[in-house]
């Protein structure tokens, strides 16, 4: 649809063309500028018929003139069985949520988990479903005055644990600060607090908060949630921005980047991070320094190894809400972690750099391929070659991963870390490339629910390969989780853990809809996986009380689903499979798969030799979808008026 925008600003035109114009005095000049005010008297009126005309008119404008590569297509396909399925269309609008705050929509990315998650309902859903806002996290009312309050210093004994936890859990996936220099801040302000630096104590505040929220198993309220209360202390040394930033400045916007994940407070973990990350090129640290200005060989690899955790930090939590990164890598030119010779006494303050290097490189792959494949405009290739290429960059990022770093390894050194996390981010990786196709193909499916009589949809092996390949990496995912679950490494409050069981679970809820041989298996997992995310909700965790939302809806859709559906048998009926030369996403299910769901790494799924040929193929046969896949002519947005003091689930009230 037009919006007021754009008629607005073709009449902006016409108005100041027109005060140009008549200013001229010759007839000849005046030619070419009426010429150009005709042609946006027409625009204008082609705006304002659109703005008037029905919605699937407006999209088929939009499909046309934004994407001319792509054939325009009309709002329902017809395959060759017959079933008319709605095709997907491309809306250039950004996604708005109206939350009843003045002037302030809120920004839905649609490469978040839960814009994806409202995504699947609406497709499976038969009529207008609402997105559901998220106002599971800590105000900034509850923050504001808990920063207005002295917290207590804890004591000696309760500090030195707090920061070991703290430590513990932030070094084992990222470096941020030096284990022996903060150690010593410690003890040196436990001894005399009054000589202490300001930013030391700001540190270790958001040390206490870290420790304090990985240490608790529950939390009996959110007004209660552990280390909130540090967390808000150590923030007030904020309220000035450095004009000469110290290293420290950048490795407390870190920590408290870090802890606000846990608050379920995305936007401010994403500015915090972005913050950290300018703050880090206003003091160089994305150049080499000359050795002759630094000779300190752990000063210098602790000035990498900062800045590539705020890059690190930046990109993830840009994809997680779908959001620009802050930092271009063409501007970046300061070495990869390393290992460095140094003496023993502060060997601890630098784990080993395969994991930190491999991180960087995936967080390099991701900053890539979420705006490849999620930005709107300015596009320069074709989804098929988007796709592509995203896939095979992380096919390059399995291949040149160490042995160490295999997620069978056997850690023989305790400087290594299991590489779990790095595992369960590729996968979020894999995932977020490949779900646009699941979601495409479950579209498809739904267009063929109906009667016992309606066969199932012909679907490309394209749109096939890919979803398949983002169902195995979501198992992977969840049989990495219900390991660490299982072995207490799940801890309550972790909200990475917590983001990849719902990213997961979702998926898993998608195939259990598919009629697939595994369709069966992946309901009961993602059952399962919502028992998980219902224990963390009850144990206070906010973003599980976000995501079970969620779930909820899902399991309220889904069972609407399977009774509309009711025509097919029961996942793995051999009555239900035609012959050899269907191409059905049942028969891609239950044929030629060499790994068991059980036994799945994201790096097989990746390595599986139909997908293998498929990314080796020079352009792939994706026309059947639209560059964005979200907006389909059939289903447009559904905008609720709510606020979250008031705002109920829409599925409660059916």
């Amino acid at each position: 649809m037009a919006s007021e925008g754009d008629m607005s600003s073709a009449e902006d035109r016409v108005l100041s063309v027109s005060a140009s114009a008549s200013k001229s005095s010759n007839p000849k000049s005046r030619t070419k500028p009426i010429a150009y005010i005709d042609d946006l008297i027409a625009e204008n009126q082609r705006l304002k018929g659109q703005n008037a005309g029905p919605q699937h008119a407006d999209t088929h404008a939009q499909a046309t003139t934004i994407l001319p590569d792509i054939p325009a297509v009309p709002a329902k396909e017809t395959v060759d069985n017959g079933i008319a399925v709605p095709a997907p269309s491309l809306d250039q609008r950004p996604w708005f949520f109206d939350m009843n705050i003045p002037h302030t929509p809120i920004l839905i990315g649609e490469a978040s988990d839960a814009a994806f998650a409202t995504r699947f309902r609406q497709a499976i859903a038969t009529g207008d479903h609402s997105h559901i806002p998220r106002v599971n996290y800590a105000t900034d009312e509850r923050l504001l005055a808990l920063s207005d309050v002295d917290c207590p210093w804890p004591s000696p004994a309760r500090a030195r644990f707090l920061v070991g936890v703290a430590l513990r859990y932030v070094s084992r996936c990222y470096h941020i600060i030096r284990k022996s220099l903060i150690l010593d801040g410690l003890e040196q302000t436990l001894q005399n607090p009054s000589e202490s630096d300001t930013l030391l104590k700001s540190k270790l505040w958001a040390l206490f908060a870290i420790g304090a929220m990985y240490s608790t198993r529950s939390a009996t309220s959110e007004r209660d949630f552990p280390g909130m209360g540090y967390f808000a202390r150590a923030t007030r040394v904020l309220r000035i921005v450095s004009e000469r930033p110290r290293i420290d400045v950048v490795e407390l916007r870190l920590l408290l980047s870090f802890y606000s994940l846990a608050l379920n407070r995305r936007h401010t973990a994403y500015t915090f991070a972005g913050s950290a990350t300018r703050l880090a090129v206003v003091m160089g640290l994305h150049l080499n320094v000359p050795e002759s200005q630094l000779r300190d060989v752990a000063a210098r690899e602790h000035r990498n190894r900062v800045f590539w955790t705020a890059y690190i930090f930046d990109r993830m939590w840009a994809s997680k809400l779908g959001h620009p990164v802050c930092i271009q890598d063409v501007d970046i030119e300061v070495d990869l972690p390393s290992n460095p010779t140094v003496d023993e006494s502060i060997a601890d303050d630098f784990a080993d750099a395969s994991y930190f290097v491999a991180s960087v490189k995936l967080a390099r792959v991701l900053g890539k391929i979420v705006p490849l494949i999620y930005r709107r405009r300015n596009q320069q290739m074709s989804l098929s070659h988007r796709v592509q290429e995203a896939l095979n960059d992380l096919r390059g990022w399995v291949e040149e991963l160490p042995p160490q770093l295999h997620i069978d390894h056997k850690v023989t050194s305790e400087r290594m870390q299991k590489p779990i996390s790095l595992h369960l981010n590729f996968n979020q990786c894999a995932v977020s490339v490949t779900r646009p196709i699941l979601l495409h193909v479950l579209r498809t499916h739904v267009a063929s629910w109906g009667t016992s009589s309606t066969p199932e949809p012909q679907i490309p092996t394209t749109a096939m390969t890919l979803a398949e390949a983002c169902i195995r990496c979501a198992r992977h995912s969840c049989r990495l989780l219900t390991e660490c679950w299982i072995d207490g490494s799940f801890a309550t409050f972790d909200y990475f853990y917590t983001q990849y069981l719902f990213s997961a679970s979702t998926i898993l809820a998608i195939s259990s809809l598919l009629n697939g041989k595994e369709s069966q298996n992946d309901r009961e997992q993602f059952e399962e996986a919502a028992q998980f995310l219902s224990q963390l909700r009850d144990n206070g965790n906010f973003a599980a009380g976000e995501f079970c939302q969620h779930i909820d809806a899902m399991k309220a859709m889904m069972a609407a689903a399977h009774a509309r559906r009711g025509g097919y048998s029961v996942a793995g009926d051999a009555s239900t499979l035609l012959g050899d030369a269907t191409t059905t996403f049942g028969d891609a299910m239950n044929i030629a798969q060499p790994f068991t769901a059980q036994n799945t790494t994201a790096g097989m799924a990746l390595a599986e030799p139909s997908l293998q040929e498929l990314l080796a193929q020079p352009i792939l046969d994706l026309q059947f979808i639209d560059a964005s896949i979200y907006n389909d002519g059939a289903q447009g947005l559904y905008w609720p008026d709510i606020s979250p003091e008031t705002w109920t689930p829409d599925w409660t009230a059916a």
